[in-house]
C-alpha cells in the first residue's frame, strides 16, 4: 500500500471517512485549505484508492497541518526520504490526483529510494468535455493560487519552527504537470507578493512538466521568470508532439506553450534552468495525447532519477544535446 498526504481548497462534501470532495471552492472561500492522507494500491501496475482520510479541525488540537507535516517530517528523517510536491492538472479529480501521487511516490526515485509525497489539489472537475470545462479548470487554478501559497508558507513556517536536532537534512522537490503549472504561477505570485524580493530557496529541484503555460513565462516576471530563485535547479520537460497541448495552443486561443517546445526565447535564462526535449521519448500505449510521458515513459523515469540523485544536466545517460545547443534530448535508443 502507497501513502501519500494532500491539501485542498475543494469544498468538503461530506467529513465521515472517507471524506467527499466536489469540483467547487470550500464553501469559505478559494483560499481555504484543508488536509489529509490516503492510502493507494497498486495491482498490475494500476493505482486504485483505497482509503482516504480528512484531518478534523478541533479546538484545543494541534493545527491539521502541522500533523500532516510532523508526519511527512518523521517519514523524512526516519527513513531519509526526501519529499516531493506535486501539483495535477487539468480534468483531475481527487481520486485522479491522489492515484497520480502515489503513481510519482512509486516511480520517481531519488538515489535508488522512494520519496514522500505531498499533493496539492485544486478544484479541477475531473472532466475533458465539453470544452468549456477547460476555461473553467483554468479559472479555478487561477483563484486556487492564494491557497497553494499559504500551504507552502505553512509547510515552510513548520520546518524553520524545528529545533535543529529534528530537522532531517532532507530535500523539498516540486512537480507541476500540465495546467498545475498555470496554478502555479499564481502561487508563485502569491509568494513573491508577500516576500517581496526576499525569494527564499524552498526546494531543490523543480520540474515543468509538459507546461500548459505561455512559453514566455520563464521570461516575464508577472509569470515564473523570477521561479528558479526558489530552486536549486529547475527543469522543463516538453515536447512538440504534446496532443493535448497542440488542443490549448490552437483551439482555446492559448499563446504558444512551454511545454510544446520550450521557451519561445532562451537567451537570458538563469543558469540553473535545463531545457529537457521529450519528443522521441513522449509515447506511451497508455496515453494516446503524449501528455503524460512524465509518469508513464520509462526513458523519462530514468531521466528524471538522475535529476533527483543529483546528476549534472551533462552527466545524465540517455542524453544528447539539442540541435541548437541549448538543452537536452532524450534519445529513445539510448541510456538506462
Amino acid at each position: 500500500m502507497i501513502e501519500v498526504y494532500y491539501a485542498t481548497n475543494r469544498r468538503i462534501l461530506a467529513e465521515d471517512e472517507p471524506p467527499r470532495f466536489g469540483d467547487h471552492f470550500n464553501e469559505k472561500g478559494p483560499k481555504e485549505l484543508r488536509f489529509g492522507a490516503a492510502r493507494v494500491k497498486k495491482t498490475k501496475g494500476e493505482y486504485k484508492l483505497q482509503a482516504l482520510t480528512l484531518m478534523p479541525e478541533r479546538e484545543g488540537e494541534a493545527l491539521p497541518s502541522g500533523r500532516i507535516f510532523e508526519a511527512l517530517r518523521k517519514a523524512m528523517a526516519g527513513n531519509r526520504l526526501d519529499v516531493i510536491c506535486y501539483i495535477h492538472g487539468f480534468a483531475s479529480d481527487i481520486r485522479t490526483a491522489l492515484e497520480r501521487a502515489a503513481e510519482i511516490k512509486d516511480k520517481y526515485r531519488v538515489g535508488g529510494k522512494e520519496a514522500e509525497v505531498f499533493v496539492f489539489s485544486w478544484p479541477s472537475d475531473g472532466q475533458v468535455f465539453p470544452p468549456n470545462n477547460y476555461f473553467e479548470d483554468r479559472a479555478d487554478a487561477h483563484a486556487s493560487g492564494l491557497a497553494m501559497a499559504r500551504a507552502f508558507f505553512k509547510l515552510r513556517a513548520f520546518l524553520d519552527a524545528l529545533d535543529p536536532a529534528e530537522q532531517c537534512r532532507q530535500s523539498l522537490h516540486l512537480v507541476a504537470h500540465s495546467m498545475g503549472n498555470y496554478a502555479l504561477r499564481w502561487a508563485f505570485q502569491a509568494i513573491r507578493l508577500e516576500l517581496g524580493g526576499r525569494l527564499p530557496r524552498l526546494f531543490d529541484k523543480v520540474f515543468l512538466m509538459a507546461a500548459d503555460e505561455d512559453d514566455d513565462a520563464l521570461h516575464s516576471a508577472e509569470k515564473l521568470a523570477l521561479l528558479p530563485r526558489l530552486a536549486r535547479s529547475l527543469h522543463v520537460y516538453f515536447s512538440p508532439d504534446d496532443r493535448a497541448l497542440v488542443v490549448s495552443d490552437i483551439t482555446k486561443g492559448n499563446p504558444d506553450r512551454l511545454g510544446s517546445h520550450g521557451p519561445g526565447v532562451r537567451d537570458g535564462l538563469r543558469n540553473n534552468v535545463a531545457l529537457v526535449d521529450c519528443r522521441h521519448v513522449d509515447v506511451s500505449k497508455d496515453d494516446i495525447s503524449n501528455h503524460q510521458y512524465y509518469r508513464l515513459n520509462p526513458k523519462v523515469l530514468a531521466d528524471v532519477a538522475q535529476v533527483l540523485a543529483g546528476a549534472r544536466p551533462d552527466e545524465i545517460e540517455g542524453r544528447s544535446p539539442a540541435p541548437d545547443g541549448r538543452g537536452w534530448r532524450i534519445e529513445a535508443g539510448a541510456g538506462k
